[in-house]
């Protein structure tokens, strides 16, 4: 059985290895071995949601790699389960991702698909990365703050889940709560006061939004990186997905039905899921002759 069948196979019905939850440069995580040992490590960011790495879909997805021969950690990032995403968080997931040696897949799901981007493109880990999967992911925290705020992307009507301007703000607040013009943006209902309002924002904070945009990032990782989305997410536009793609060196991108924002389903769609996450795990040999698919819009 392939790798991709098995990690698969597990996330629907559960049989994987067990896991484990031990303490990884200092914050919690859930890990789970092959039988026979690996050195080759997949390092899983989740997305926000209340139970965590607790959340059993995590715990089948780690068994399931472990199954399929690989070292699988599932760091519990600090604050990700209420949604709040800062500088801090980023810099976590890469000191967990750093701890082993040798070379490192990163995965991410919703929140930590754009936390798996933004570790990849580390500088301290770059090298160390064999490859990223990035499921659902968003592309710009503006345009994310603008959908959040006044329920408009990019002039079109898009009403996301409420756990998106949840966590948005409160990444936001905890990204510079010393930034008075951060109460108005985040108050703000008008998408024609947006522009203005983010213009008052300190450059710091300007700047910060920048920095944990993953489509300004995207473009520093050297590894392969598959991007899926589904075309009718209900918590981020699949432009984001587009975008982010777009901005990328080597980036394939799967937009399919067969996901439900970032859990797989048995549908028409499945197999292109299954054959990005082959493409994921396979042997970085294999994935250092794959060639550059395009140029890079963020650099």
């Amino acid at each position: 059985m392939t790798p991709s069948l098995t990690v698969l196979a597990a996330a629907f019905t559960g049989r994987s290895e067990r896991c484990r939850r031990v303490r990884i440069t200092g914050v919690d995580a859930l890990i789970a071995e092959p039988r026979r040992g690996s050195d080759r490590v997949v390092v899983f960011a989740n997305a926000a949601t209340p139970r965590g790495i607790d959340e059993s879909a995590v715990g089948r997805l780690v068994g399931g790699l472990a199954s399929a021969g690989f070292l699988a950690i599932a760091p519990e990032l600090p604050h990700v389960r209420r949604g709040e995403v800062t500088t801090a968080t980023v810099d976590t997931l890469v000191a967990v991702a750093e701890a082993g040696e040798g070379a490192v897949i990163l995965v991410g799901a919703s929140t930590g698909a754009g936390l798996a981007i933004l570790a990849a493109a580390d500088p301290r880990l770059t090298p160390r990365v064999s490859a990223v999967m990035s499921i659902a992911p968003f592309a710009s925290l503006r345009e994310i703050l603008r959908m959040a705020t006044t329920g408009h992307y990019r002039n079109v009507r898009f009403d996301a889940v409420p756990l998106v301007a949840t966590a948005t703000a409160r990444s936001l607040i905890a990204s510079a709560p010393t930034d008075p013009a951060v109460a108005a943006l985040l108050s703000n209902r008008d998408p024609r006061r947006f522009d203005m309002l983010f213009a008052e924002l300190a450059p710091a904070t300007r700047a910060l939004v920048e920095e944990l945009s993953p489509a300004a990032r995207i473009g520093d990782i050297r590894a392969p990186v598959e991007i899926l989305s589904s075309p009718y997410d209900a918590f981020f536009p699949a432009e984001e997905a587009r975008l982010l793609a777009a901005a990328g060196r080597n980036v394939r991108l799967t937009e399919t039905t067969a996901l439900d924002h970032v859990r797989p389903r048995i549908r028409p769609g499945l197999v292109p899921v299954m054959t990005a996450l082959h493409r994921t795990l396979r042997p970085a040999d294999a994935d250092a002759r794959r060639p550059q698919l395009a140029p890079s819009l963020a650099s």
